[in-house]
Formats: structure tokens, C-alpha cells, sequence
């Protein structure tokens, strides 16, 4: 089974390097460094001092995630193309070290990760039911996201439109 799984992850690693670059490169505009993340940093997310902070679509802190997943994820994908293919000329020295910077950046994107995932579902109330469906609540988008609310506030769907789209989509008929 460790065999299998050693084969299996030297072929979907190249994928996943090109699904991550798909991925940054689909997230980019939207994670774009501003000002007002400073203060989101500062005030810790909303953990120090009073009220919330002001946020885009991507706050501060999912702003720092991309970054780091764009630098190491980055690195972790060349380190692995490195050990994925040995016979084009790499040192033993350059073989040494692309095996430390795989492991110890896909090690440090994990636990960045599972600490990601905590707060992205019940870290914070609201979170995950905004992922699952795609939707979140108009007073949650005001507290976490008021920059990008006052962007989509024009498109918010009412709770009975919302719910009229899923019957459709699910292919049921209303009852008469």
C-alpha cells in the first residue's frame, strides 16, 4: 500500500501543480495586497479591540494563505518536479536538497492548512454554511466581509428566492 501511494503521488503531483497554478491564477485579483488589510492584521481579524475590521472579498488573513500558498506550494511543486524526474542532470546536492524543501514546505502547508480549515468552519459561525452552499447570510457578510458586501449588496438574493432557486435546480415542483 506505501508503494502504491509513493507511485500514485509522483503522478498526481505534477495535477495538482497545474491545478494550483489554475488556481492562483483565478484567485489573484481578488488577493491583490490593500490597506486595509494592515489593519485587519493589527487588529488581529477582529480578535483585538472593538468591532470587526474591514475586508474585500478575501480578508487579511485568507490574503497571507494565498501568498504563502503561492510561494511554497509553488516551491513544493518544483521541488517535486526535481525528485520526479532525476535523469536530467541534477547533482546529489540539488537531489538533498529538493527532497528538504518538498517535505518541509508540504509539512508547513499542512499544518497552515489544518489551522485554515479550523477557522474556515467552526472557528467562525457562518463560515462553513458559505462554502458548502455558496451563499451567506446579509448580516455575516456585513460583519466579516463589509467591503465586498457593499460591492454585491445590489445582487443579494431574499431567503424564499433562494430557497424557490434550489426547488428548481433540485427538479421538484412547488406544491399548489
Amino acid at each position: 500500500m506505501i508503494s502504491a501511494s509513493k507511485i500514485l503521488h509522483n503522478y498526481l503531483g505534477p495535477v495538482f501543480g497545474i491545478l494550483l497554478v489554475v488556481l492562483l491564477l483565478k484567485l489573484l485579483k481578488d488577493n491583490i495586497p490593500k490597506k486595509h488589510d494592515l489593519q485587519w492584521f493589527k487588529m488581529g481579524g477582529g480578535l483585538v479591540g472593538k468591532g470587526h475590521p474591514d475586508a474585500g472579498f478575501a480578508n487579511g488573513g485568507g490574503k497571507a494563505w494565498y501568498w504563502l500558498l503561492a510561494t511554497v506550494g509553488l516551491l513544493v511543486v518544483a521541488s517535486g518536479f526535481v525528485l520526479d524526474f532525476p535523469n536530467y542532470g541534477q547533482s546529489r546536492d540539488t537531489m538533498q536538497w529538493a527532497n528538504i524543501i518538498h517535505a518541509v514546505g508540504a509539512l508547513g502547508l499542512t499544518a497552515v492548512a489544518l489551522g485554515h480549515i479550523y477557522i474556515g468552519t467552526v472557528g467562525t459561525a457562518g463560515s462553513l454554511e458559505g462554502m458548502t452552499t455558496g451563499y451567506v447570510d446579509e448580516s455575516w457578510a456585513k460583519e466579516h466581509h463589509n467591503l465586498w458586501y457593499e460591492e454585491v449588496k445590489d445582487q443579494a438574493m431574499s431567503e424564499e428566492e433562494l430557497a424557490a432557486q434550489k426547488t428548481e435546480s433540485s427538479g421538484a415542483t412547488k406544491p399548489s
